[in-house]
């Protein structure tokens, strides 16, 4: 078996159980836990049978009008993920951000939903807004009463002005005043500090009017820079760092915010890092200061460097489009593909070629040799027909023996079909699979977009009836325009 196949074999079962992030597979109609790796036992306190025994809704401490105003939340903010509360074993409630993604299970629709605890972040978020308004009310309690004292003791001494030793003593008592309150300052300051420091976040502070903006230390850090190297800095820093894509979005967002359609601002950007990479960062933020004729002038927000969740949830997203046994795109993908292959054939004047290809007596073979040598056999003609294809080919396995090529930006129609013929040649070809020969054949059905259809169900159908009609002929390959001409002789 090629190292390739049985690799994407085991990659399936591998990444779920020994995946550091928690992750649940979850009947989505019934709300079963189908299964639950490694990781959620260790997460809920619970062992993987004890959680295959239980339902989403004995961990989800929501009612189910509160999960459906979740979900209707989380649409409205663009968001794609979901905040719940979870019970584990020990009767204690995490807050954590499920991101779920429809995958094949068993024959079965599923979901595949990742948990990650964000308890701590909550609650550090919590504290860092508490203590960030406590200290600007301290600032401008303080300042105010700083100002009414200076304004009650001028009219004092004034009235006054002859006891110079009574006039020294209230000098004095207003400079501990002033000491005291620059005291509480500097320890509600260096809390705020504190308190960031332990979220390991970046922070904004943005002038609405004039774009000036002031970032953290760590801000300037997530991106690979000191903030020495980014000065001088305003708005436009964030411009320049961010990917333009995101700037459009995260612009449209503040618009909402700014005009007060939205409460807060909430958007998953890219950064440049100084490396030359791009970094995912959730980027948070909300008005914080309004001017005396009701317009917004200040705005202060987070950021936190989201990279590796990204790069999980790409994973899944990878295997939600894979077919485990073979490793090659799975009916999903394809399906998918196929549409932003129509999408971009219509908008940019293209052609593509859809190849449907079928085993010939693989029932026989797998009938008498059993399942192990049915799909090793599998697994060799997947490697076989994407080792005749191109790179930017996209290769499936629709399910059972069945399997599709979808060629893009190809030159001439004889060379999508030097392809099929290739593809015969090779899989034709006398394997040893697991110490037996095994001779198979397969047979090609190709269609052409635009010219033989203009939708994708039929375009399948056509290459479909051309395939069949080849293996009824033995003619091995054959399109959907020789298919029409046999049927109209």
């Amino acid at each position: 078996m090629p190292a390739q196949a049985e690799e994407a074999a085991l990659s399936y079962e591998q990444f779920f159980l020994r995946h550091s992030a928690t992750m649940m597979l979850i009947d989505p109609e019934t709300g079963d836990i189908l299964d639950a790796n490694n990781a959620a036992a260790r997460f809920y306190g619970f062992d993987r049978d004890t959680l295959r025994s239980m339902s989403i809704q004995d961990i989800n401490q929501l009612t189910p009008e509160q999960v459906e105003a979740e979900r209707q939340l989380a649409r409205s903010e663009h968001r794609n993920f979901f905040i719940f509360r979870h019970k584990l074993a020990n009767g204690s409630i995490r807050s954590v951000e499920v991101h779920s993604t429809p995958v094949d299970y068993d024959g079965r629709k599923a979901l595949l939903s990742v948990v990650h605890d964000i308890s701590a972040d909550r609650e550090r978020q919590e504290e860092l807004w508490h203590y960030k308004n406590r200290l600007e009310e301290m600032v401008d309690s303080k300042s105010a009463e700083l100002s009414s004292v200076y304004h009650a003791r001028n009219q004092w001494m004034l009235g006054v002005v002859g006891t110079l030793g009574l006039s020294f003593v209230v000098v004095c008592f207003l400079l501990l005043e002033r000491h005291t309150a620059h005291k509480r300052l500097q320890s509600s300051e260096q809390r705020l500090r504190e308190i960031i420091f332990g979220t390991n976040v970046g922070t904004w502070e943005r002038n609405v009017q004039t774009e000036e903006a002031i970032y953290n230390e760590r801000w300037a850090e997530i991106v690979g820079y000191t903030l020495a190297e980014l000065q001088p800095v305003s708005t436009e820093t964030w411009r320049k760092l961010t990917h333009p894509e995101d700037v459009e979005k995260s612009e449209q967002i503040l618009a909402e915010v700014l005009s007060g359609v939205r409460e807060s601002y909430d958007n998953e950007i890219r950064m440049h890092h100084k490396e030359g990479r791009w970094v995912w960062v959730l980027d948070r933020g909300r008005v914080v200061e309004w001017t005396k004729d009701g317009k917004p002038l200040r705005m202060s927000g987070t950021h936190t460097d989201i990279t590796r969740l990204k790069k999980t949830e790409e994973a899944v997203r990878r295997l939600a489009m894979t077919d485990h046994l073979t490793g090659l795109s799975n009916r999903a993908h394809f399906s998918q593909s196929l549409a932003e292959s129509i999408a971009i054939a219509d908008r940019e004047n293209r052609k593509f070629a859809l190849m449907m290809l079928d085993l010939d007596t693989f029932k026989p073979v797998n009938d008498r040799h059993g399942h192990p040598v049915g799909d090793a056999l599998l697994q060799v003609v997947a490697s076989t027909i994407k080792r005749c294809t191109r790179d930017g080919d996209v290769v499936t396995r629709i399910g059972g023996d069945e399997f599709a090529v979808i060629i893009s930006d190809y030159a001439q129609e004889k060379d999508v079909l030097a392809c099929a013929e290739r593809i015969y040649r090779e899989v034709s070809r006398p394997m040893d699979i697991k110490g037996n020969q095994i001779n198979i054949g397969i047979s090609i059905g190709v269609s052409f977009y635009p010219d033989d259809a203009d939708d994708a169900k039929s375009l399948i159908t056509h290459a479909d009836q051309a395939m069949y009609e080849a293996k009824k002929s033995g003619v091995n390959v054959l399109t959907y325009e020789a298919f029409r001409l046999r049927a109209a002789s």
